[in-house]
């Protein structure tokens, strides 16, 4: 079936990227159209929620005010008045039992190594070279390969360092330091599609496109759209699928990055029920959970809410939820029914400023667009700042 409709732009992918991207050129007056390959749009922007408007996250939880591009984009979004600071709250490391972050730590070799720190540069280094010379060896492998694993929600060891928590030039005087949402990240979302200019099919795996004057774009079930132009806001090694014929170059380059799918569980409790104190993650140092993620950071009367990230196919279902009883000091009869979602994250290497510049020129090159969490970085600000340039750039073009 073929729509009879031609859009401005279809954008293939329906995460913050694809979301973003959208608005911005929305706002202009051109039509838009998403096609989703999952049921539900957001991606990594991950909410349940549970009775009497209490949420969890199970993906992305936190703003910092150096996010300068999200804060700009909420404001945009009339969501400005939503941001609320995130409640101060401890963090802990977990081994057969929950202790302070930094106590398995080596104090004389920290105080040792971080004179590096002034002088050591991070490019063309792993997080594991960059920070085991840092902060020491044995506290690497002790501690911060884990607590780094848990901030990315994958093995850090290989992460490109220069990628890695990276220092921003910009920061908001007038928000918290970190926030959050008062309905949840998912409300970003819902807030984009309300956009008259934006339509949104799901369910709809891209599987080729045709480009003449504009683009037949046709999608695993048979349907097809029509579009002047095309974006990309998916994972890389499905944009090289897409344009392998288009550009073979383009899409080996797409096909460099190692994929890593993320499995998160999560729970609502009742507040009574939970016997671990209020905080704000649980950093486990052994075993296939990577954290454990809570909605301490904004306190409910009744509820608390947790959400626990594995590598999909690392643990079983039951090993995970015999891995969140443990990390919350609960029998596994104690934990409600939980709720699943999978998150796919690339892996970046180091060279990523030099294989970026690649990948822009070919897109470029082939009259596509595309955006992404593989571009500057995995967080939220990354992905809104990579969707914010490359809707200008579609806009120049109009």
């Amino acid at each position: 079936m073929t729509h009879s409709e031609n859009y401005d732009l279809v954008i293939v992918g329906a995460g913050i990227s694809g979301l973003t991207m959208a608005f911005k050129i929305a706002e202009s007056g051109k039509k838009v159209l998403l096609l989703e390959s999952k049921d539900k749009a957001g991606g990594c922007l991950n909410t349940l929620y549970g009775e009497n408007g209490y949420w969890v996250e199970m993906g992305a939880h936190t703003f910092y005010a150096s996010y300068t591009n999200v804060i700009d984009l909420l404001k945009s979004l009339g969501l400005e008045s939503d941001i609320v600071g995130r409640e101060k709250l401890s963090m802990k490391l977990f081994s057969d039992k929950h202790e302070k972050i930094f106590a398995p730590l080596s104090k004389l070799e920290l105080l040792g190594n971080l004179p590096k720190l002034f002088v050591s540069k991070r490019d063309g280094k792993t997080v594991k070279e960059y920070f085991s010379n840092v902060l020491g060896k044995k506290n690497f492998d002790r501690v911060f390969t884990r607590m780094f694993s848990a901030v990315i929600v994958q093995n850090a060891d290989d992460f490109s360092a220069e990628y890695f928590l990276k220092r921003r030039k910009t920061k908001s005087k007038n928000h918290p330091k970190s926030f959050i949402l008062r309905r949840g990240m998912s409300s970003i979302a819902e807030t984009i599609l309300a956009h008259k200019n934006i339509d949104i099919a799901y369910n709809k795996v891209v599987t080729s496109f045709v480009k003449s004057d504009g683009y037949t774009i046709s999608t695993q079930d048979g349907t097809s759209y029509q579009s002047k132009d095309l974006a990309f806001a998916t994972s890389p090694k499905h944009v090289a699928s897409c344009v392998k014929d288009l550009n073979p170059k383009l899409a080996g380059l797409l096909t460099e990055f190692p994929i890593q799918d993320i499995e998160s569980t999560a729970v609502i409790m009742d507040k009574s029920e939970v016997k671990i104190e209020p905080l704000t993650f649980v950093i486990p140092l052994q075993g296939a959970c990577y954290s454990m993620v809570t909605r301490d950071v904004l306190a409910d009367e009744k509820y608390r809410g947790f959400a626990c990230h594995f590598q999909k196919n690392d643990a079983t279902n039951g090993e995970q939820v015999a891995t969140m009883a443990e990390l919350l000091s609960a029998d596994q009869s104690e934990l409600p029914q939980a709720t699943k979602a999978i998150h796919s994250l690339p892996l970046i290497k180091v060279g990523h400023t030099e294989r970026m510049s690649q990948i822009k020129e070919e897109a470029q090159k082939s009259g596509i667009y595309i955006t992404g969490n593989f571009f500057n970085g995995l967080s939220l600000e990354d992905c809104v700042e990579r969707s914010t340039e490359e809707a200008k750039r579609y806009l120049e073009n109009q």
